[in-house]
């Protein structure tokens, strides 16, 4: 997800690892954040001699502060939840070919997260995907970035800030679809480590 390495550390096994992350993966889809969201939306409105008006329909301030609170245990590098994190725990540390699928889902992820949006703050760049989801989460809800601050509050003043919102909205629902699958791979593995322990007790 970040683009910073930060080696692996602490006691956990990796089977502690695995179901931590699950744990906290439920934690966060179980945020009113979700609920909210299904049917968010933007309405953006011109009226003549009146200007731009528009309006957010969706998670209030306080469910996103809640959720990101979480959702940066996946996303950045000094925790060991991180997706970078846990393909390298994945890597290093469990029998290969577990971590094939959940490689594979945070590439596709990864993908998605740099494509262009629909979305611009100056001509002849859009922003990424990855882009939307920084400047709200590190321009203001966590370990606020000096740039992502200045950007975000930039954006805050325009009219277009709910089309934002609701963008930033679309990709935690990602995020967290994506979430639910690597918590299912992890399930899968913890089941084959299991039957390892087993066999290798068997007589």
């Amino acid at each position: 997800m970040v683009r910073r390495q930060a080696p692996l550390t602490g006691s956990q096994t990796p089977e502690e690892t695995l179901r931590l992350f699950n744990e906290k993966v439920d934690r966060l889809l179980s945020l009113s954040f979700f609920a909210k969201a299904s049917d968010s939306r933007a309405i953006v409105e011109f009226t003549r001699n009146a200007g731009w008006d528009s309006v957010f329909v969706g998670p209030d301030e306080e469910s996103i502060e809640a959720l990101v609170l979480t959702l940066r245990l996946f996303m950045q590098d000094n925790e060991p939840l991180s997706l970078r994190n846990m393909r390298s725990l994945y890597a290093a540390r469990l029998p290969k070919g577990l971590g094939l699928d959940f490689v594979d889902h945070c590439t596709r992820f990864n993908v998605s997260l740099d494509s262009d949006s629909m979305l611009s703050i100056e001509d002849g760049r859009q922003l990424t995907h990855r882009d939307i989801l920084e400047i709200f989460v590190y321009g203001a809800y966590a370990h606020t970035n000096p740039q992502r601050r200045r950007t975000f509050e930039g954006l805050r003043t325009t009219a277009f800030f709910p089309v934002f919102q609701q963008t930033l909205v679309a990709i935690i629902v990602v995020f967290g679809r994506c979430l639910r699958s690597l918590q299912k791979i992890n399930e899968t593995a913890l089941s084959e480590l299991s039957g390892l322990e087993s066999s290798r007790g068997a007589i």
